[in-house]
C-alpha cells in the first residue's frame, strides 16, 4: 500500500516536471553519437558500463534520474558540477552500486516510452516503427548530451529488448553487444532468481514468450530467456545497425580489461569519443569458472542450450 502511495506521488511529481523540463533543454552541434550496452542478463553489462564510463570522456546517468525521470534536462544540469569522470568502482549487486553519483541503469527514464510489461514482455517490434513517438526521447537525449558536452553512455538491461527500435530511433547510435559463455550466464542468472524473487515469479528481462515459460521448471526458464535475448539482440543488430555494434566477450573483459577498452575506444573515436590519457583499470578482474550448481542442473541446462542453437 505505502509502496504504491510513493509511486503514485513520484509519478505525479514528474509529470508536473516534465512540462517545464523542456524549457531547460540546451541544443547544439552534435557531441557524439549515443552508446547502448545491451546483453542477457548475468552477462557482464555492468562491468563494461563501468570499465567505458571511467575509461572514456562520457555523460551516463547517475540513480538520481530514476527519481526525477521526468526532468533529465534539470538533474543534468544540476549535477554537472558534481559529477565528472566516476569513482573508479568494479563492482556491483545485481547491476546496482550503493554510490548516488555512480553510472546507474535508471529504468524509469527508459518506461516512459518503452513497455514495462506489454503483451510481449519488454519487447518492443521494430518493424513499422512510428518514429513520431519517439520525439521526445530524441530531444532529450541529444539535450542531455550538449548539456554535458559529452556522448552519452546508456546501459539497461531492458533495452536489449528493444534494439531495433533504438537503432531507428538514433540513426548514429552504436551498440556494445557483451557475451558471456552461456552457461555461466544461465547459471549466474538462476542463482540470482532464487535470491532476488520466489522461483514462481519472473526476474529482469522479460522476454516475448515470458509467461509462457513461467509454467516451466526455473533451469529451463532461466535458459530460455537468456537464448532468447541474446538472439533478438543479435537479430535486431545485424538487421537495423549492421555497421554501428561491436561484440566482447566478457572473459575477454576480465582477462584484459586495459587491451578491451582501448579496442572499445578506437572504435568509438570515429564518433567522437575521447579517451582519458591515464588507465584505472586493474591488470584483470576474477572471473569464476566453477560450476556451482549440481551436476544434473548443469546437464540440463547444457542439453537445453545446445537444442536451441
Amino acid at each position: 500500500m505505502l509502496k504504491n502511495i510513493a509511486w503514485l506521488s513520484l509519478r505525479r511529481v514528474n509529470n508536473l516536471l516534465s512540462t517545464f523540463d523542456p524549457y531547460l533543454s540546451q541544443s547544439g552541434p552534435s557531441v557524439g553519437a549515443p552508446l547502448f550496452i545491451v546483453g542477457a542478463p548475468r552477462s557482464g553489462t555492468t562491468l563494461t558500463y563501468q570499465v567505458i564510463t571511467q575509461q572514456l570522456r562520457v555523460g551516463y546517468f547517475t540513480s538520481i534520474m530514476n527519481y526525477f525521470y521526468g526532468a533529465p534536462n534539470l538533474v543534468s544540469r544540476v549535477l554537472k558540477p558534481f559529477y565528472n569522470r566516476p569513482a573508479p568502482i568494479f563492482s556491483s549487486t545485481f547491476g546496482k552500486t550503493d554510490k548516488i553519483l555512480s553510472p546507474a541503469e535508471n529504468a524509469n527514464f527508459w518506461f516512459q516510452w518503452f513497455p514495462r510489461d506489454s503483451k510481449q514482455g519488454h519487447y518492443v517490434d521494430p518493424v513499422d516503427l512510428q518514429l513520431e513517438f519517439y520525439k521526445d526521447l530524441i530531444a532529450s537525449v541529444g539535450s542531455i548530451s550538449c548539456i554535458n558536452e559529452k556522448p552519452m553512455v546508456f546501459k539497461n538491461l531492458y533495452l536489449s529488448m528493444v534494439v531495433g527500435a533504438l537503432a531507428q530511433i538514433f540513426a548514429d547510435a552504436r551498440f556494445i553487444f557483451v557475451r558471456r559463455d552461456r552457461i555461466y550466464t544461465c547459471q549466474s542468472l538462476f542463482k540470482a532468481r532464487l535470491k532476488k524473487t520466489k522461483p514462481e515469479n519472473w526476474w529482469s528481462i522479460k522476454v516475448p514468450q515470458y509467461r509462457k515459460l513461467l509454467s516451466m521448471p526455473l533451469w529451463y526458464q532461466v535458459v530460455d530467456q537468456v537464448v532468447c535475448t541474446e538472439n533478438i539482440i543479435q537479430d535486431d543488430l545485424d538487421r537495423f545497425a549492421p555497421s554501428r555494434y561491436m561484440t566482447i566477450s566478457y572473459e575477454d573483459l576480465c582477462a584484459q580489461p586495459q587491451h578491451v577498452i582501448r579496442s572499445i575506444g578506437e572504435w568509438l573515436s570515429r564518433v567522437g569519443y575521447v579517451a582519458y590519457a591515464d588507465v584505472r583499470l586493474p591488470e584483470r578482474f576474477c572471473v569464476s569458472r566453477e560450476k556451482t550448481l549440481s551436476d544434473d542442473l548443469v546437464e540440463k541446462m547444457s542439453k537445453r542450450l545446445e537444442s536451441l542453437r
